[in-house]
């Protein structure tokens, strides 16, 4: 197996953290973003990529999330996850978001937002809920050999 890159970024009102990982036969080597301009490392065994997505994304369980597709142009992606501030919280009120994230391997990419509707991914100019357990899932069926 050669190194595998996996980049992700968690942006919400209280900042954007860039989180990076090489995965190669030996394990995974995480970059992790504390506060916007440093990094803490941590080396992880094979297997440990999707747990330590899940845990930097901040999914959680959410009470009662009754999520519903809902229109949401894609590409505006980028102010949910931009460098500026003023721009993410106002895009971030606007769908009702605690955080959006986005995750990139390869040409493989995963964008979405978590909020008191629990998960909703950013798909084909839709935002669609999906459960924890269904998002957990299919991390694992797309970067499970990680």
């Amino acid at each position: 197996m050669n190194a595998v890159e996996v980049a992700w970024v968690l942006a919400g009102p209280g900042g954007r953290l860039e989180h990076r990982a090489i995965v190669d036969p030996v394990g995974v080597h995480l970059q992790l973003g504390v506060d916007g301009t440093r990094t803490q490392p941590l080396d992880l065994p094979r297997g440990h990529l999707v747990p330590s997505l899940i845990r930097t994304l901040k999914i959680r369980p959410v009470k009662g999330a009754a999520g519903s597709v809902r229109p949401f142009p894609t590409a505006r992606m980028a102010e949910l996850l931009g460098e500026d501030q003023d721009v993410r919280d106002a895009a971030l009120y606007e769908v009702s978001a605690r955080t959006a994230w986005s995750i990139t391997v390869d040409s493989w990419q995963l964008a979405g937002i978590n909020g008191a509707n629990g998960v909703h991914l950013a798909l084909n100019d839709k935002l669609t809920p999906m459960t924890n357990t269904a998002f957990y899932r299919m991390l694992c069926q797309q970067l499970g050999a990680y």
